[in-house]
């Protein structure tokens, strides 16, 4: 993999990670989630496993590409 490539998927791995946090945080306003609530873990648990998926497919991606 070439530098310009490792940088590519560095940043994208980064860029996943603060639009996580930034969706999780904007759903939990939005949606009026309370801290600590079964409803926060739910909404935690589906992002991270979509964030999971989608870090797995950049991941082949570059392994593949």
């Amino acid at each position: 993999m070439s530098s310009e490539e490792e940088q590519r998927k560095i940043t994208l791995d980064r860029m996943v990670d603060e639009k996580f946090g930034e969706i999780y945080f904007l759903a939990k306003e939005e949606y009026d989630i309370e801290d600590n609530s079964p409803e926060e873990r739910k909404l935690y648990d589906l992002l991270n496993d979509f964030k999971l998926k989608l870090k797995k497919k950049c991941k082949e991606h570059f392994h593949n590409g």
